[in-house]
């Protein structure tokens, strides 16, 4: 191959090293955000369970509140968790593509250094 083409063929592949790099930060990033809305929702679910039905419980809804059962609080509770945990799941497939991906193009860098 000529000088020029292989130049080509180095910036494309360390350009895609560079892209998967970025992509595996973001991931990581969403990874770490949703798990720490579950930590929080399992604290705020800890809190909830200790407090009596009978206690007037109220739920952030922008600038305001506005005054919630402990039964759909919970609710709520359990849908963010398991939103959370399934955006999580799909987060790893997606990081181990990418992480194969970059796997690949390291590859391709190798052999075209050689």
């Amino acid at each position: 191959m000529s000088d020029d083409t292989m130049q080509q063929v180095y910036l494309k592949v360390t350009q895609k090293i560079q892209e998967s790099q970025k992509q595996l930060n973001q991931i990581d990033a969403q990874i770490s955000s949703n798990q720490r809305d579950i930590r929080l929702a399992s604290l705020t679910k800890r809190e909830l369970d200790g407090v009596d039905n009978s206690v007037p419980l109220y739920k952030s809804m922008g600038k305001m509140f506005v005054q919630e059962s402990k039964s759909n609080m919970l609710e709520d509770i359990d849908k963010e968790t398991s939103n959370a945990n399934s955006l999580i799941q799909a987060l790893e497939k997606k990081k181990k593509f990418v992480s194969r991906s970059l796997e690949e193009a390291t590859g391709n860098l190798k052999d075209i250094i050689r």
